[in-house]
């Protein structure tokens, strides 16, 4: 009689660990769940940052070179990169040509470059901590520091200024548009009234609607 009740007493001390464990990871995942249905934030472009409709960005230091990186459409629309692959310095590059590559959930994003000219740096901190991309997009989450051929001409065809935010506030909009033709599979991609991509919705893209998310968004187009 009592190896039985010692028996039942672990049963009922396992059941229970179990139904606390059962109950945390249903906390767990309401979290995951309620972070994936998170709206894009409001743009917020800074002074003085010129945006290509690549949905990536110049700006000059003062040491006269520019530093480039990718929009809050990219960051927002991967929810951020797990891994960053940068260029090494002195390498030329042209205007389109791939200059990173961002690593999500198994997904990569090509970069072009939004300028013709010479690597001159890039950034090894976002290298060491990818979340940078997502967390100051526009600050210490910069890919690459490049010397432009010539200046003039390598700004010439950006946007700046209010410009600058109302082409990212279209571009927001046409990836509602996109979503709402080529849905995911595997998750909403923007909220109900239509107005608000998720974030990281793109991630969710069946395979062919990821390459058209590439080839629409993240390619120059002149």
């Amino acid at each position: 009689m009592t190896a039985i009740l010692v028996i039942l007493t672990l049963v009922f001390f396992v059941s229970l660990d179990a139904y606390r464990l059962y109950r945390e990871r249903r906390r767990e995942a309401a979290k995951r769940g309620a972070l994936a249905l998170q709206p894009f934030a409001a743009i917020a472009i800074p002074r003085g940052l010129f945006l290509d409709r690549s949905h990536t960005w110049a700006r000059m230091t003062d040491a006269g070179e520019l530093r480039v990186g990718v929009d809050e459409l990219v960051t927002q629309a991967l929810g951020g990169a797990e891994r960053v692959e940068l260029p090494a310095a002195g390498q030329v590059i042209r205007r389109g040509e791939p200059l990173a590559t961002l690593w999500r959930q198994g997904r990569k994003l090509s970069v072009p470059s939004p300028v013709d000219g010479t690597v001159v740096g890039s950034n090894d901190r976002l290298q060491r901590d990818p979340n940078l991309l997502a967390d100051d997009t526009y600050g210490a989450g910069w890919l690459a520091a490049i010397w432009p051929l010539e200046l003039r001409e390598a700004v010439r065809g950006l946007k700046v200024g209010e410009a600058a935010r109302r082409l990212l506030e279209r571009e927001v909009q046409r990836f509602v548009d996109f979503l709402t033709l080529h849905p995911a599979p595997a998750a909403q991609p923007a909220l109900a009234d239509g107005a608000h991509p998720i974030v990281g919705a793109a991630i969710q893209l069946d395979d062919l609607n990821w390459l058209r998310f590439q080839n629409d968004f993240c390619s120059i187009r002149d």
